[in-house]
């Protein structure tokens, strides 16, 4: 066999199988669906309905997760046997996964068409005797036969088409689906710039706030960052454009220095907050690494308050032992931006207060720091009013 007959027969074959796909999501799925959810069973076109809403669209797909088991025969590998994950090859070929990508990609696409209509939408399309036409529809007709296709002019893409050819390589999990309403709102230009970033935008909040952000922190960022940290951070989070612009060049380069080489690729996220950054401008860098593994975390009123009550080789100690035992979400809960600024003082001070063993300061206050939390954990409310 020719390599070109391989190639050509694996393209039937994959075109083939998405057909297959296609005609089981219209048909035994949308059956179930329907059987599951009466009401959907009001509209006339159920599939293409549910593909124009991101918010039916979304709950369908919830409702595939939580009752997987009324689709279990149709989920099954080449010798008929049940799939039970989202990883496995099903006999289509692809996977679960790759097949909600599909489906978040095409109600993608069904929603922008709805929204703006595709190229060519709304055109009425003349009904005209063949023993009449125009002359116009013959010179249609002549100019078809005898241009090539390259000749003939393309027809222009319509918002919608941009808008899906901008964000359609990044989509690929149902939780972008409800999502889909705001991506929409951003201008396509920034969409393109973003790339993959697109996905480090997790809620409407993060989206609304990178169109706030505006042009002007991006070019900032853009003369501040080489070309592959500004990659980098368009990617890991577009946010971190508003701190890098309020650091400027000098700023950035000695936090950079500081902290990057142990954060990584969360050194964007702890560049969103910029009142975070106004309070790591006064630090040094020996402090700040110290901090560095929960910089992306923890506030700015956080850093104040522990380098004003512990010591430098206390740091880390502290912030480990508090996101241990108070648990990551309880954690950022009170140490984060949006945190409990009295109780941090309430730590800080506590942990500050410790007598020491003078032979080894740091392991006597990693012994003793767990009942601090765990007096907080076990009555909230009366350790907060100092009983």
């Amino acid at each position: 066999m020719s390599d070109r007959t391989a190639a050509a027969k694996a393209v039937d074959s994959e075109t083939a199988n998405r057909r297959e796909i296609i005609r089981t999501i219209k048909g035994p799925i949308v059956e179930r669906l329907v059987s599951i959810i009466p009401a959907l069973g009001a509209y006339d076109d159920v599939y293409g309905t549910v593909m124009q809403s991101p918010d039916l669209l979304y709950g369908c797909m919830q409702v595939f997760r939580k009752q997987r088991e009324l689709f279990q025969d149709l989920l099954v590998d080449k010798d008929g046997l049940p799939v039970l994950d989202d990883a496995t090859v099903l006999k289509c070929d692809r996977n679960v996964n790759q097949i909600v990508g599909m489906v978040v990609r095409s109600g993608c696409k069904a929603y922008s068409e709805k929204r703006w209509g595709g190229a060519g939408t709304n055109k009425a399309v003349p009904v005209v005797n063949p023993a009449t036409r125009s002359l116009l529809d013959k010179l249609a007709e002549l100019v078809r036969g005898k241009w090539g296709d390259a000749e003939q002019p393309k027809p222009v893409a319509s918002h919608a088409d941009k808008f899906y050819a901008a964000i359609n390589d990044f989509l690929d999990a149902d939780w972008q689906v409800p999502l889909i309403p705001h991506f929409a709102e951003l201008p396509i230009k920034l969409i393109v710039e973003l790339g993959r970033g697109v996905t480090a935008l997790h809620n409407p909040e993060a989206i609304t706030a990178l169109a706030d952000i505006g042009r002007h922190s991006l070019d900032q960022a853009r003369k501040i960052l080489s070309d592959s940290m500004m990659r980098e951070m368009l990617d890991t989070q577009p946010l971190a454009a508003k701190g890098v612009a309020f650091l400027g060049k000098e700023r950035y380069d000695f936090l950079y220095g500081a902290v990057y080489e142990k954060m990584g690729e969360k050194f964007w996220e702890m560049c969103v907050d910029c009142d975070r950054l106004e309070a790591m401008e006064q630090q040094n860098a020996k402090d700040l690494e110290q901090m560095s593994a929960f910089l992306h975390v923890i506030s700015a009123e956080t850093i104040n308050q522990i380098l004003r009550f512990l010591q430098f080789a206390f740091i880390p100690v502290f912030l480990e032992v508090a996101n241990a035992k108070l648990g990551e979400e309880k954690f950022a809960e009170i140490f984060g931006p949006a945190g409990n600024k009295k109780l941090i003082k309430i730590f800080c001070e506590k942990a500050h207060a410790y007598k020491l063993d003078p032979a080894d300061p740091v392991e006597d206050m990693r012994k003793r720091l767990p009942d601090v939390f765990g007096a907080y954990l076990r009555a909230p409310a009366d350790f907060e009013k100092g009983l």
